[in-house]
């Protein structure tokens, strides 16, 4: 007879082992000085290691258990500890750890962690064959966890439940709390407990004859398992693929064996290493290979109890047999007997039904009760509700008719001043819009008035000049005395230097765009460079055609805004300016290699808002890229 395993569930964590975050926890635990601060990085460091390293994650839990100032820290190290002692099938101490935890979050009246803690106690029963316990603590903490809505925890309850009754061969039953709990972990999306619970299944439906349903489950499992890495849930896969195929292809099934064993050493897993020994037995049992056989199953028998046990000693029983020792063969097959009535007694069967029906039962009594309470209610309800309907239902229609009529002189009103204030808003955003168009107008007309007084001073003060030069000259004949008109002329032509000097100076940038764009903004790029702080260079890439001159002046006011920030604000040794032209678009990239500035943070100032404007009134874009140290760019997008 062969052991069939039945997968038991303690509740899992997936933590995968992260370097970065493993060694940073290491020079905490290491190096704080605060004792404290190092428990929870010890802890921490052992859950890292739960799932890759059983030995060296135990060391660092010892080192969290010394730790004894904070009673939630220590109710967390002792049940982590319970969980090592669990995977290296150290039941006995597992169960310590576990009570322990128990103890110390009654103190800290922490019920939903004690109702989590049963799930492991529950694990521990089933290993140990108390099938009794098992359902009774599971029990317990399913009906906490129902009345709190807590589907997950309640799920793996109704595993392990599953798992019992699948020990005492009750298949439909453990299939039906196996599929409720899968159902409920694939809603979740909790993948870690859905590889548990399908092994689990495949078991039950193998062992209720349904064969196909088996193996579909477990390749499922093993699926999840290598997506995302799970050696510990592929080393239970592996068992049972090799259980299943025990029968009809050895060899196949002796692969699957011996990778589980493979993989339990790895990660220094001592549970369910038995029941791959067990079934290399088996196959050891039918290839007549008795001493092997003897071996291995001796080796299972001394880590298993319950209902596995059982069949291991008729295992035992047969592998003697085969031998030839019928001593031995019949000591094995009475100790089969014994403990097998032991398990399935008719008092055991009693004890074990008996508290599922109490479970179910108070479980449908607190439904009923439900149920009748919300009747009840609703029935007080229903007359309260049908005495004051009867007293106000003339008051209720004429309050409602009231309601009514001011609800739509409210809405009629509210419609009103909703469009009034629409109106407002929109006139506002005209006025404001007007505004900023009559300032970047008068701006330009400034500017423009400035040109014009240039023009005056011209024709005024220089023009009078050149009259009064040309006279002299005409004037001049060989009878005048020379040294006298020299010295006139001499300085009427001073006087005409001067009034020009003054004039450049105080209208530098004030150069006339009568050349064009391109040509003028070259002409202003030129005398900024002669100043040897900044070298300002103008590229025209395709630009082949003369702009509208009203358009023109206005574009070369922004560039002369723009070279006047670079020069007051960017600390930039070199500046350059491009112009192209694309499908009736004119672009204009002015950038620098200044200190930049920080766009989110730094408020406009009047230069480029007035910019801004201009852009904005000629239907254009403008688009600024700069940062503290890397200069500016600025993009004009002029529609021509």
């Amino acid at each position: 007879m062969k052991l069939i395993y039945v997968l038991s569930f303690l509740f899992v964590i997936s933590i995968s082992a992260q370097n970065p975050k493993i060694d940073s926890l290491k020079s905490i635990a290491d190096n704080s000085e605060n004792t404290y601060e190092a428990a929870k990085a010890f802890l921490q460091l052992a859950k890292l290691h739960e799932r890759i390293d059983l030995n060296q994650g135990k060391a660092y839990a010892l080192k969290a258990y010394l730790y004894k100032d904070d009673d939630s820290l220590l109710a967390e190290t002792n049940n982590q500890l319970g969980r090592f002692q669990f995977y290296a099938s150290q039941l006995d101490s597992a169960s310590y750890f576990f009570e322990n935890t128990k103890a110390i979050l009654k103190k800290l009246n922490d019920n939903k962690r004690i109702a989590v803690v049963n799930i492991s106690l529950g694990a521990i029963h089933l290993r140990q064959g108390d099938y009794n316990k098992t359902i009774s603590t599971l029990t317990e903490s399913a009906r906490y966890f129902e009345k709190s809505k807590d589907s997950l925890n309640a799920a793996k309850c109704y595993s392990n439940m599953a798992s019992a009754f699948a020990e005492l061969e009750l298949f439909p039953k453990a299939i039906e709390y196996s599929e409720k709990a899968l159902q409920i972990f694939k809603h979740l999306n909790q993948t870690h407990f859905t590889i548990i619970t399908l092994p689990n299944l495949a078991t039950q439906y193998y062992k209720n004859g349904d064969t196909l349903r088996a193996i579909d489950y477990n390749d499922q499992a093993e699926r999840l398992a290598n997506e995302i890495g799970d050696k510990r849930s592929l080393s239970i896969i592996y068992n049972n693929l090799g259980d299943l195929y025990l029968d009809k292809d050895s060899e196949k099934a002796k692969t699957y064996l011996e990778k589980t064993i493979q993989l339990k050493n790895e990660l220094n897993l001592r549970s369910g290493i038995e029941v791959a020994q067990s079934n290399l037995g088996y196959i050891h049992l039918k290839k007549g290979n008795y001493n092997a056989a003897i071996s291995n199953f001796k080796a299972a028998a001394s880590k298993i109890k319950g209902k596995q046990l059982v069949f291991v000693y008729n295992n035992l029983r047969d592998a003697y047999k085969g031998s030839g020792n019928m001593k031995m063969a019949l000591e094995y097959a009475e100790k089969s007997s014994k403990l097998n009535d032991s398990i399935l007694s008719s008092e055991s069967q009693k004890n074990f039904l008996e508290i599922q029906t109490k479970y179910e039962t108070e479980k449908k009594e607190h439904e009923i009760l439900q149920l009748k309470t919300d009747n009840l209610t609703a029935n007080y309800k229903r007359k309260q509700n049908r005495n004051l309907l009867i007293g106000s239902l003339s008051a209720l229609a004429l309050t409602l008719i009231l309601i009514y009529v001011l609800q739509k002189n409210a809405k009629r009103k509210r419609i009103i001043m909703e469009q009034d204030l629409t109106i407002q808003e929109q006139a506002f955003h005209q006025l404001l819009k007007s505004q900023e168009l009559e300032g970047i107008d008068a701006i330009i007309n400034a500017q423009e008035i400035e040109r014009s007084k240039m023009a005056a001073d011209l024709h005024d003060n220089l023009g009078s000049k050149v009259a009064t030069l040309k006279l002299y000259l005409e004037s001049y004949d060989d009878q005048n005395d020379f040294a006298k008109f020299y010295d006139k002329l001499k300085k009427l032509m001073n006087d005409t230097y001067d009034e020009i000097r003054k004039i450049s100076k105080n209208k530098n940038f004030g150069a006339e765009i009568n050349k064009g764009l391109i040509p003028s903004t070259k002409l202003i790029a030129k005398q900024i460079s002669e100043s040897k702080k900044i070298d300002i260079s103008v590229n025209n890439i395709d630009v082949n055609k003369r702009i509208e001159n009203t358009l023109e002046i206005q574009i070369f006011r922004i560039i002369q805004e723009l070279l006047t920030n670079i020069i007051k604000h960017s600390n930039a040794s070199e500046a350059n300016i491009q112009f192209s032209e694309q499908e009736s678009t004119l672009t204009i990239m002015v950038e620098d290699n200044g200190k930049g500035f920080n766009l989110n943070t730094s408020k406009s100032g009047i230069g480029l808002t007035n910019v801004e404007k201009r852009i904005e009134k000629m239907n254009g874009e403008i688009v600024i890229d700069t940062s503290e140290g890397n200069g500016t760019t600025i993009i004009l997008n002029i529609p021509l």
